[in-house]
């Protein structure tokens, strides 16, 4: 029976009307670890991250986390609290060699971190859609559908990366065959992949969602 890590799992940032700041994770995160730990054969363990700056690295430390899922929400720039936070919890894990997966946000603040730009996509593709895939050879290294096989994802984005103009350091794992744009990437030197799909809201755990996931929480 395979071993879990920690993960930490980050979170959007939430307003009130009188002006109290939150944290929050959308309930779909917890439903679909524990069908991850039924599927997989154990209970994934998770813990939620605050933003709260670069001390959220020594309460992530405190608590054993040994990798990190960024979620989704909030664009890069918007909640200035959240990317201190997702930043500062990316250099450490660079630091530690921890595994990282990031999703939507997430996957943009690490092609970012890479030295990619981001690109506006058109929203009647990309912005509460379904759309398809096409899945690249280094894909297969970590339990994707062949190359070249093509899938369908959710898709809640306004912003992407271009193929053409991925930074050396990052590998395409599926792009969008209608614009070329990439979907999910590997970086190509540590264990950190990012997604632009949601699995989160899909009503029973993708196969192609299940590989990355389970890596992530898996020690063996």
């Amino acid at each position: 029976m395979p071993q879990a890590r920690r993960i930490g799992v980050t979170m959007r940032v939430m307003r009130s009307s009188y002006g109290e700041t939150r944290d929050a994770l959308a309930r779909d995160w917890p439903v679909l670890f524990e069908e991850i730990g039924r599927l997989g054969g154990y209970a994934p363990d998770w813990l939620m991250l605050p933003n709260t700056g670069k001390d959220c690295v020594d309460f992530a430390r405190r608590q054993g986390v040994r990798g990190l899922l960024l979620t989704g929400g909030d664009d890069l720039g918007a909640t200035p609290d959240r990317d201190v936070t997702e930043t500062a919890l990316l250099l450490w894990a660079e630091q530690e060699g921890l595994p990282v997966l990031g999703v939507c946000r997430g996957a943009q603040l690490l092609a970012c971190q890479a030295g990619a730009r981001l690109v506006p996509l058109a929203p009647e593709r990309h912005v509460a859609t379904r759309h398809d895939v096409v899945w690249q050879a280094l894909g297969a290294a970590v339990g994707l559908p062949p190359a070249e096989e093509r899938g369908k994802v959710n898709s809640y984005h306004a912003w992407g990366l271009e193929a053409a103009r991925l930074p050396a350091c990052l590998s395409p794992l599926a792009v969008c065959p209608e614009d070329g744009s990439v979907e999910a990437f590997a970086y190509t030197d540590r264990p950190w992949r990012g997604i632009l799909w949601h699995p989160e809201r899909e009503p029973k755990p993708a196969a192609c969602d299940l590989p990355l996931l389970q890596a992530l929480f898996s020690i063996s």
